[in-house]
């Protein structure tokens, strides 16, 4: 058979930066070589006075009251109208606050989702079946997972109301989805709300697994949009006042006292001053496209690609930090980190999947078993931030042996119109000469297709392991005893040199064979906050709850430290609508 699609590494590393448009809509981390940082973030909002002071820590000159055009006196006004702060919305307009006294503050035009992940610790899907999830248990992962960083009691809310929670928003929904498990045969247009990697193939034994992994995630298809569109029904329905296109500036606070109110702008740069009379709770998301933020407290995460889909009325990214931004000027704390970033490398044809990694030199460099954000800790330390996966003809029956996490490949099916479509990032699904029919998840074989690589396209499959490494530019030495020492390994069913489980360790033999490089993924948020009470109390520098200032979502901190956690996917967006269900009733009861 003829080697196709030669790609060296350094031919690889001058390939375009981005995966499938329709995958980055939908939210997908896929992962592609870095792009010009100055491309995938934006400028603080703030200005800088020429110190040595970021400019987003300086705190500007207060908005003059001769700027004010309109003033508007609420309850509690709501800044951010993403999965927090549109269920904090709903959460107290059901709990008895008038809608007429709620202000939302949203610089897009609308309220804001994307993707379609929610983890939950029960509910109604999982119940139906018959999954059971240890609370405790994913409690404790996830602070195994974070260092030990976040603050337990802020993680045991979500897993303790996280059921309800999901149960709740989706009754905004009832009667107009389906539900299921991922393999269910999908429309691609329909509402339905299905377990994601369920069922498990009978050879996966995940009870084993180097990491914890839980099985607490649903995927809401198409997207969370027609869910939310529900929620934000029933808030309008409740006389809520939204303020789209609308950001807010600056907040109120006297002398250390509470805080009153925000100073907001309108889209043609009118001022309104907005009075909350009983709180104001800060829902605007995180801070990757802060480019002088991301640099100041992940400076490691400089090196990703912005893959965040969502855009303010002027068409500028909207997780700029602002409530961050707001609340230090303010002298809110910010956590101590080191700050998470959201990156999971699983591209390439077969995902996470435990296959052989080798470096650009052709020797190997791990335990492959793990899950997708330690691949890229790794990747991140290679050299030239490559590595390439190996394997060979015999993958279709030992991808059912593989992990069943976030990007692992688990199912060969037949053809595309079989692989689930919405399914968010990658489907535990491929098919061989079809991709799914939504353009979500590509076919094998296009990976490997002849042509000018394209970023599916970048893929060598040859008839022997000489012409592999030719094609792939490693050390053919060095490779040839790679794969020897490998082969080995797996013959004696105990990986001696890095520890990979033997049921996920395969001789390498039988041509066709395959190398598929990955490099940095793409980041789409970054997780880091202000410092909060268990009740989302914003908290000062002293530690001092600041009056009036609540925080949920990822403006909140105490919640992922060091990276995202793995052991349940979903996680963020689990995190979001359970503590904006909660604090919408805390802010009900002031």
């Amino acid at each position: 058979m003829k080697a196709i699609n030669s790609v060296s590494r350094r031919a690889f590393l001058g390939l375009g930066a981005t995966a499938a448009a329709g995958a980055a809509a939908m939210g997908l981390i896929g992962c592609s070589p870095k792009a010009d940082s100055k491309s995938s973030t934006t400028d603080s909002t703030s200005g800088n006075t020429g110190d040595s002071t970021p400019s987003f820590l300086q705190k500007p000159e207060t908005i003059p009251a001769s700027d004010i055009k309109e003033t508007v006196d609420v309850d509690i006004v709501i800044i951010g109208a993403g999965m927090s702060g549109m269920s904090a919305t709903r959460s107290a307009i059901e709990s008895g606050v008038a809608g007429e006294k709620i202000a939302v503050i949203e610089k897009g035009e609308s309220f804001q989702v994307r993707s379609n992940q929610i983890a939950s610790c029960g509910g109604q899907i999982q119940e139906a079946l018959g999954i059971k999830v240890d609370k405790a248990a994913v409690t404790g992962s996830i602070m195994k997972e974070c260092g030990y960083r976040p603050k337990m009691p802020i993680i045991k809310l979500w897993a303790d109301n996280s059921a309800e929670a999901l149960d709740w928003y989706l009754s905004a929904s009832e009667g107009q989805y389906s539900t299921g498990t991922e393999g269910d045969p999908y429309d691609g247009t329909s509402m339905s709300v299905r377990k994601m990697h369920w069922p498990h193939p009978a050879d996966a034994n995940i009870e084993n697994d180097w990491y914890d992994l839980y099985d607490v995630c649903q995927i809401c298809l198409p997207t969370h949009a027609p869910y939310m569109k529900n929620v934000y029904d029933i808030c309008v329905a409740g006389g809520v006042n939204f303020m789209f296109s609308t950001w807010a500036r600056q907040l109120i606070r006297e002398d250390g006292g509470r805080v009153t109110g925000v100073i907001v702008e309108d889209v043609d740069g009118n001022y309104k001053q907005i009075n909350a009379a009983k709180a104001i709770l800060l829902a605007t998301g995180d801070y990757a496209s802060n480019r002088e933020m991301l640099e100041y407290y992940q400076p490691w995460a400089t090196r990703y690609n912005s893959i965040f889909p969502n855009t303010d009325a002027k068409g500028e990214k909207t997780n700029t930090g602002d409530g961050q931004q707001m609340g230090m000027w303010i002298g809110a704390k910010m956590e101590d980190g080191p700050h998470a970033p959201m990156v999971h490398n699983m591209f390439g044809p077969l995902g996470c999947d435990a296959f052989l990694l080798v470096d650009i030199e052709g020797d190997r460099v791990m335990n492959e078993d793990v899950g997708g954000t330690y691949i890229q800790a790794q990747i991140a330390r290679a050299r030239e931030n490559m590595l390439w996966r190996v394997w060979d003809s015999k993958w279709p029956e030992q991808i059912g042996h593989m992990d069943t996490g976030h990007g692992n490949v688990n199912w060969l099916v037949n053809s595309g119109s079989e692989v689930p479509n919405g399914s968010y990032g990658r489907s535990a699904y491929i098919a061989l000469d079809e991709s799914s029919e939504d353009g979500n998840t590509a076919s094998y074989n296009s990976y490997f297709a002849e042509g000018t690589p394209t970023p599916n396209k970048q893929g060598v499959k040859c008839d022997t392991l000489e012409e592999l490494a030719e094609k792939m530019g490693v050390d053919a030495d060095k490779f040839a005893a790679t794969i020897a020492r490998y082969n080995e390994l797996a013959h004696n069913g105990k990986d001696e040199d890095f520890g990979k489980r033997a049921d996920r360790l395969f001789p390498i033999e039988e041509g066709p064979f395959f190398a598929f490089p990955i490099t940095n993924c793409n980041i789409l948020v970054t997780l880091g906050g202000l410092e909060t009470t268990v009740d989302f109390e914003v908290l000062d520098t002293e530690d001092k709850v600041i009056d009036g200032l609540y925080a949920v979502g990822n403006t909140q901190g105490g919640r992922f430290l060091v990276d995202y956690p793995l052991p349940a996917p979903g996680a963020s967006h689990g995190f979001a609508l359970t503590h904006g269900m909660l604090v919408g009733r805390i802010l009900a009861k002031l």
